[in-house]
């Protein structure tokens, strides 16, 4: 039964059928011009989207104008402080101190590496005597000593 509705449940005294037909065309759009309702509450801002390429670089603006000239500064003071030397190997260092205009410089400079023995250099002339010097005093006379063995006389 296509197209066909039946109203069973109606009133047990009452039987109501009828056939429904083909869907007809779509009417023409109506006048626009009714009232606008009000607009409603604004949603949620959704999450941010991918950046985008760079754009290209714009072209270079104007010079500007030059800037009023400063005041001269005073003339600073260098003195040097401390120079040491560092154990070889360490880093040179530099160290400035005082208040402007009056500064001090000091510095540590690593010690460098001992350089090979050189070439022995030729031997030098003799040099002249010197002065003999004054003769000491004799000394005491030491004990005697045992008589020694007799010799014998064949004559």
């Amino acid at each position: 039964m296509f197209g066909e509705s039946c109203n069973n449940n109606a009133h047990p005294r009452c039987r109501f059928c009828y056939v429904q037909g083909p869907t007809g065309p779509t009417g023409p759009t109506g006048p626009a011009g009714g009232p606008t309702g009000s607009t409603g509450p604004t949603g949620p801002t959704g999450p941010t989207g991918a950046t985008g390429m760079t754009g290209p670089t714009g072209p270079t603006g104007p010079t500007g104008s030059t800037g009023a000239t400063g005041m001269t500064g005073a003339t600073p003071n260098l003195t040097i402080g401390t120079v040491t030397t560092g154990a070889p190997g360490s880093t040179a260092t530099a160290s400035i101190t005082g208040t402007a205009p009056n500064f001090v410089l000091s510095l540590s400079i690593p010690q460098g590496p001992t350089g090979p023995t050189g070439v022995s250099g030729p031997t030098g002339a003799t040099g002249i005597t010197g002065p003999t010097g004054a003769t000491g005093a004799t000394g005491p006379t030491g004990p005697t000593g045992p008589t020694g063995p007799t010799g014998s006389s064949d004559s």
